[in-house]
Parts: C-alpha cells; structure tokens; sequence
C-alpha cells in the first residue's frame, strides 16, 4: 500500500511539474501577444523596430495609426490613448518584429501602433 501512495504522490509531482513548465511557456506567449503587441521598442531617426510581425498579420507596405497612453489628469485613476503619428511598414523581421519608418506625427519609444 505504501507503494502505491509513493507512486501516486510521484505521478501527481510529475504532473504538476510539467503544467507549471507549459504554464511559462504560455505566460510568454500572452505577454508577447497582449502587452508589447505593437510596442515601438527602438527608434533612431525615423527608423523603428515594433513587436509585431508576421504571427500578427503584418505586411510590408501596411501603415499603422500610433497611440501613446496618457493620465486624464494627475488625480484620476483614468487613462486616456493619444494619437500621436502614423508608422509604414518596411520590412518584416520575422514572426514577432518589423521596421517600419515614421510618416507624421511625433512617435516616441513605448507607443503603441495597431493594425
């Protein structure tokens, strides 16, 4: 009887072991897919790179419309998007990046561009 207890508790550490390691990968893929989606990670000059590629259905040429999330004022809990510019898309990098160059506006790093 003992054995079988030690075999169950194994089995359910075992179990728990590889939920927890899908679990990270799964963590990864939301935080990609939800919170930097879109995200402006560099800019130099006009140049930017964004987190999103080809995973999210971008295509050279797309022009993007850029927001930046700003408080509607000091004492509010409220935040509001601001549009602040438009990106084209010029070259993919791979699943989850591209380049693209600023066409107006004024777009900083931390913006986000949606499709």
């Amino acid at each position: 009887m003992k054995n079988v207890n030690s075999l169950r508790l194994f089995l359910l550490a075992i179990t728990v072991a590889t939920l927890m390691v899908g679990g990270c990968a799964g963590l990864e893929q939301a935080h990609h897919g939800y919170f930097m989606k879109g995200s402006i990670l560099e800019k130099t000059g006009d140049d930017v790179y964004l987190c999103i590629g080809t995973k999210d259905g971008t295509k050279v040429g797309q022009e993007l419309d850029v927001y930046r999330s700003k408080r509607s004022n000091t004492k509010s809990r409220d935040w509001e998007r601001v549009f602040t510019g438009k990106v084209k898309i010029t070259e993919i990098v791979d699943e989850h990046f591209a380049k693209g160059k600023v066409i107006s506006g004024t777009v900083k790093e931390n913006d986000i561009a949606e499709l």
